[in-house]
């Protein structure tokens, strides 16, 4: 059991190696794991998945990701745009009110849109109220999927798997916007943005 599982260390939760996420066949594999803490308080340790195809064939994967080698202010960037299918799992380590969990993300969500269209603004309610009222106890799970940069499906889960979607985004500024909150140069996790950063260099450069 020991190699099925990635044990993130400052919060010891554990994340299965492999993901299987709606809407897409094949597993995703774990990249890269961190925290995030607020006022010194651990809220959540979060995981980084992406499609597995990227342990078939580095040459190949390079090309579909469009990066020779990772650099990690445009090899994130890169990622996201790229056609793979990528997932972001966030398990709570205390209890949150979903108020309080719509209002962090949102802080994200709004340095990164000043000006928001009316399509972005009915994506971000529909992603506000897949929480909003939800009591998320710790041990709750939290499954962002891109499956493309327009696609974001949103699981809630407190058995482990994001099988059921709660929420669908549609629109490619909201979703990048959160995508760029946990791997941008100001992320909200830097352990997990430089855990992953790590990994992917490790893949291109062998």
């Amino acid at each position: 059991e020991g190699d099925a599982f990635v044990v993130e260390g400052a919060t010891n939760v554990k994340f299965s190696r492999e993901l299987t996420v709606p809407g897409h066949k094949e597993p995703l594999i774990i990249l890269g794991t961190g925290y995030r803490d607020k006022f010194f308080v651990k809220v959540y340790a979060a995981a980084f998945y992406v499609d597995i195809s990227i342990g078939l064939d580095t040459e190949q994967w390079r090309k579909k990701v469009g990066l020779e080698t990772f650099d990690a202010s445009s090899g994130f960037d890169s990622i996201f745009k790229a056609p793979v299918v990528k997932s972001l799992n966030i398990t709570l380590v205390r209890d949150v009110d979903g108020k309080t969990f719509v209002k962090a993300l949102d802080g994200v969500i709004a340095r990164r849109i000043q000006k928001r269209t009316d399509e972005e603004e009915s994506s971000l309610s529909a992603f506000r109220n897949s929480f909003l009222g939800r009591n998320l106890k710790k041990g709750t799970t939290i499954y962002l999927t891109w499956l493309e940069p327009s696609r974001m499906l949103v699981s809630v889960s407190t058995d482990q798997g994001p099988s059921q979607v709660d929420v669908e985004v549609k629109s490619a500024t909201v979703n990048y916007a959160l995508y760029d909150g946990f791997f941008g140069s100001s992320p909200v996790s830097p352990t997990l943005r430089s855990s992953t950063a790590q990994l992917l260099e490790a893949i291109l450069t062998k």
